[in-house]
């Protein structure tokens, strides 16, 4: 085989390896209409493959991510949803004292929390996607 050949060959495989279809995986996350403002999305693959987990902005809006890449295999996924109220870090009591910190209350649903209960079922394609979350109490 050529030098030429087995070069042209490998550009093949690389590119044809580029289309395999990684995928972004953006949103907006919302309750009964209204932006969440903090919390976590998960797709949890339906078959096998990486979760995919963002951290919700004061928006709402996510961006999904498997470890430090911003990219998703495509596929089916179940899309679980975390909301918590924002506590005061270091509460402390009328005299200043430290109290002990107190468990957040969840602003979202039980079932959203839970990808055996959750009805978010959402399809990711490649390339770009945009997949807004609306939840309802």
């Amino acid at each position: 085989m050529s030098i030429c050949f087995r070069a042209v060959a490998m550009s093949a495989l690389i590119f044809l390896g580029g289309c395999s279809g990684e995928s972004s995986v953006t949103g907006k996350a919302t309750l009964d209409g209204t932006p969440l403002t903090t919390g976590t999305v998960t797709f949890h693959p339906t078959g096998s493959g990486p979760l995919g987990i963002g951290s919700i902005g004061a928006d709402g809006r996510f961006m999904i991510a498997v470890g430090t890449s911003k990219t998703l295999p495509p596929g089916e996924y179940i899309v679980t949803v975390v909301s918590t109220e924002i506590i005061d870090s270091e509460p402390k009591d009328a005299k200043g004292m430290p109290l002990p910190p107190k468990a957040p209350k969840r602003l979202t649903p039980d079932r959203y929390a839970n990808k055996d209960t959750s009805d978010l079922k959402k399809t990711v394609v490649s390339g770009s996607n945009v997949i807004d979350l609306e939840l309802k109490k």
